[in-house]
């Protein structure tokens, strides 16, 4: 029986980088042995098209969504791990929580994270991309890919609730600041010191 793979997601607020660098540590992984799986939240499209269309009204029933969404792909998640895979994964329940943060009552958000936990799975290591909220704005501006409700305001709450959720050592801070190269030399230097 294969050992045990590792689960690994990738945090951050948009703009930090982190679809670009799920999609490049796969060859380095590769190069060393390692099967990999790699997954993006979310994956259902009606899930995320009713979260769209939820989100801007009712940001508690749109996370709902992105909470079914994740258990329906809990098991194949687990089915990789099972067989010895590295489980790459842009995005997890880290985002719902932090991204819905600004639009919940505390309360809300207390139950939304009671009911996140008891469904998703914890990670085994979280690559927490780190960029100044003007510099990601940028980015996203310029990629063309901004939700009309995130403005600075908004991602400086998002990325306050990131950081307090912050929990070395399974969480491990990396630079999104500069170039793609030095983003992704940390991001290996992080999973080589994990042991992969």
């Amino acid at each position: 029986m294969s050992e045990r793979g590792t689960y690994v997601v990738i945090e951050g607020i948009d703009g930090t980088g982190k679809t670009e660098l799920a999609a490049r540590l796969v060859p380095p992984l590769l190069r060393r042995g390692h099967s990999v799986s790699s997954f993006r939240e979310p994956t259902d499209k009606f899930l995320r098209a009713q979260y769209a269309r939820l989100i801007r009204s009712d940001a508690f029933s749109g996370a709902l969504c992105l909470i079914v969404d994740r258990a329906m792909l809990r098991p194949e998640i687990e089915r990789a791990l099972d067989v010895g895979d590295i489980v790459l994964q842009d995005r997890s329940f880290y985002s719902t929580l932090a991204y819905q943060s600004p639009g919940l009552s505390a309360d809300s958000w207390r139950e939304l994270e009671r009911i996140t936990r008891e469904l998703a799975m914890e990670p085994d290591l979280v690559l927490y991309l780190d960029a100044p909220v003007d510099l990601a704005m940028k980015r996203v501006e310029a990629s063309g890919s901004r939700d009309p409700f995130e403005d600075e305001p908004y991602l400086h709450r998002v990325k306050m609730k990131f950081e307090q959720m912050f929990q070395p050592p399974r969480w491990v801070r990396i630079d999104s600041t500069g170039s793609p190269d030095h983003t992704i030399e940390q991001a290996m230097n992080a999973l080589l010191a994990a042991g992969m």
